[in-house]
């Protein structure tokens, strides 16, 4: 499995039931009847990756939304989508499907 970077195009997977608890967010994954949990921010990057978008500009969103250094956010959000993407939470996408 190839690592993502700030240039790779994400979508999150729809094979996965969810519900918010709270500020969490509960998911089932149906073909391998697994749960799920995120907490408010990793909420808020699922919520990022209805459509397409490359992890810089996801990185820059949550900058935007969250008193946090940008090199710092970039370390922790790649090592959560590249943990997304091991569990098949998330796709790579091309660029043109955005």
């Amino acid at each position: 499995m190839n690592l993502l970077s700030l240039d790779s195009f994400i979508k999150r997977s729809d094979e996965f039931i969810t519900a918010t608890v709270d500020d969490d967010l509960v998911m089932m994954s149906v073909e391998k009847g697994m749960y799920y949990g995120l907490d408010s921010i990793g909420s808020q990057i699922w919520v990022h990756l209805v459509e397409p978008i490359s992890v810089g500009a996801l990185c820059q969103k949550l900058t935007d939304q969250y008193e946090v250094d940008a090199v710092q956010c970039q370390q922790d959000v790649l090592a959560f989508l590249n943990d997304l993407l091991s569990e098949n939470m998330i796709h790579v996408v091309t660029k043109s499907t955005e």
